[in-house]
């Protein structure tokens, strides 16, 4: 992707640096344009170190030749302006072009990404917010401020927002919302089952997979709510609907109630629900002295097959299934067994499967089997959600 830089004067135009770095690493295109006041903290030359290009700032410099306002902004796809202090909030809602940052952006037609910056006295003002709010009618995706210590050593709301959310804005604003009207419910991580206060039955599940799908299907337009076990640590997007549980029957009524709620199109069941809980949990901690080494279990019920058995004919079904052999046979019985529409096999064990590691999938479903490519559990979230697309559509 071809992406503008903008960076005003202010403090946190150190963090562009940062920004600029992820960027290009990241395989993107970056230009750089600034304010004059903004090479007073951190100097041109940085940014022409990280992005290999020349930096302009005044409106006759020409770091891509002559014109290069308009050459940059129709070789822009999107544009990041971070920080984006007061003063240029309310020259660019003005519509004032005056040096190169605020020609680029009068010219830039693809998504605009602001990250405002600034004392939390000058974020409050009406003015300003009057400025924000011009920009976000004009379609500008407005990014922050957050709360924290300040340049002045104040506390308060006007911190700039940091690389990764403005990466994850970006991201947001240049996906293609073809799962836009699509209500789905994702399950994510383990469960527990406790034998008393202190001690649990669960499995090596992160959540991941789960949170990637909900993650990527919320970027793509759908409406998410997401039910996750306790494993799942991993921060997740504001505009989820969450569901928290802990056991596998607390996991069976909140994806219910989820259901029900939206009514949902859509159930990817990807949480690593344990089949057994304890009979007889206790209520106090047993010591070992005084227990034995024999636990009576009972069958945890399972979600998705119970839950296709209920809404089958008018949902989508996808399940998932953790083998450590032959997993695509396997798979294909449990699909079968349990009346899903679809079902993602992956091998799990010696260092495979759980968490951000080594990762083999397939998608066994009802019309075709396919090995996913890539090798990671990103690339197996996009293509589920691909074949979930396509399917929807065919139906």
């Amino acid at each position: 992707m071809h992406i503008v830089v903008g960076v005003s004067g202010g403090i946190a135009a150190y963090k562009a640096c940062e920004l600029v770095s992820r960027l290009v690493q990241d395989g993107h295109q970056v230009r750089v344009v600034m304010t004059s006041k903004a090479a007073q903290f951190v100097a041109p030359l940085t940014f022409r170190a990280l992005t290999g290009h020349a930096v302009g700032m005044d409106s006759d410099d020409e770091p891509e030749g002559p014109l290069s306002h308009v050459r940059l902004a129709h070789w822009a796809d999107a544009m990041i302006v971070a920080p984006a202090t007061a003063e240029l909030l309310a020259r660019l809602a003005e519509g004032l072009a005056d040096d190169l940052l605020s020609l680029v952006y009068l010219g830039c037609r693809g998504p605009v990404v602001m990250a405002p910056a600034m004392e939390a006295e000058m974020w409050a003002h009406p003015a300003t917010q009057r400025h924000v709010a011009r920009l976000t009618a004009d379609g500008v995706v407005v990014v922050g401020p957050k709360s924290g210590r300040l340049a002045s050593g104040h506390w308060g709301q006007g911190r700039m927002a940091e690389p990764d959310e403005l990466i994850e804005a970006l991201r947001d604003a240049t996906s293609v919302k073809d799962l836009a009207g699509v209500k789905m419910v994702v399950t994510a991580g383990a469960t527990w089952e406790f034998f008393d206060p202190v001690r649990l039955l669960t499995n090596p599940s992160t959540g991941l997979m789960g949170v990637l799908i909900a993650h990527f299907a919320a970027r793509r337009g759908a409406e998410v709510s997401l039910v996750y076990g306790p494993s799942v640590s991993a921060k997740l997007r504001p505009d989820l609907r969450g569901y928290p549980v802990v056991s596998a029957t607390d996991m069976l009524e909140a994806v219910e109630r989820a259901v029900r709620s939206m009514p949902a199109d859509v159930l990817v069941s990807a949480a690593a629900v344990s089949d057994f809980r304890p009979a007889r949990p206790r209520s106090e901690k047993a010591h070992k002295d005084n227990v034995g080494l024999t636990w009576e279990m009972q069958r945890n019920p399972d979600i998705i097959r119970t839950m296709a058995q209920r809404y089958g004919d008018r949902m989508l079904m996808v399940g998932f299934a953790a083998e450590t052999e032959d997993p695509v046979r396997s798979a294909t019985i449990k699909r079968q067994e349990k009346g899903l529409h679809a079902i993602v096999a992956n091998l799990v064990g010696q260092g495979r499967g759980f968490g951000d590691g080594a990762h083999e999938a397939w998608l066994i479903a009802d019309n075709g089997e396919w090995s996913i490519p890539g090798a990671s559990k990103e690339a197996t979230a996009t293509f589920l959600l691909d074949w979930i697309r396509d399917r929807l559509r065919s139906r």
